[in-house]
């Protein structure tokens, strides 16, 4: 009987936190995530403390983007996600409208070269061009990472979004580099 050989794909997630310490909570998921059974964590962006953006909040966020390799699915790697927010304590509302604050958001960027798009998962996440606190981050650790379905590199996308911001086409995204440590 031959035995299934599994494809490594390079992926690209969103960690998020804007209740609680979000450096402490930002790391300890990244751990978690190199855990699980078919991820190696492979590199994690400096933290960056960001405003609300298209939400009502009065807690600041804090952002990093973390490159991993996976033999997991798509769908199995949602799976660990999930589990991981939830352990963390991540509640989901079917009842809540719009964005609500929350101790971490764990979002699937990119997933090798896949265009997704079913219930629960699209990727790549349709979001990023708009998300300066998605952005920055992953240029610093992906500057020149291009995903098939965009024609742009992660720098260009960023300052394309930059520009827009600059031109008011966009409200401003304010956003601040840390250090994993108190700073």
């Amino acid at each position: 009987m031959r035995e299934e050989v599994k494809r490594v794909e390079r992926v690209f997630i969103a960690l998020g936190s804007n209740l609680g310490d979000g450096r402490a909570i930002l790391s300890a998921a990244w751990q978690r995530i190199g855990e699980e059974e078919g991820i190696a964590t492979v590199l994690l962006s400096h933290p960056y403390i960001s405003a609300p953006v298209n939400m009502t909040s009065r807690n600041w966020f804090t952002n990093c983007v973390g490159e991993l390799k996976t033999i997991l699915s798509p769908l199995e790697l949602l799976a660990v996600v999930l589990r991981i927010e939830a352990a963390f304590g991540r509640t989901r509302s079917e009842s809540a409208v719009g964005y609500q604050d929350r101790v971490l958001d764990l979002d699937i960027l990119y997933y090798g070269d896949l265009t997704l798009d079913i219930p629960g998962l699209v990727l790549p996440h349709p979001r990023i061009g708009d998300r300066l606190f998605v952005l920055r981050p992953l240029a610093a650790i992906a500057p020149e990472f291009r995903s098939r379905p965009h024609a742009k590199t992660v720098r260009e996308m960023e300052m394309q979004l930059l520009e827009q911001i600059e031109r008011g086409l966009i409200p401003r995204q304010e956003i601040f580099r840390k250090e994993w440590q108190n700073d």
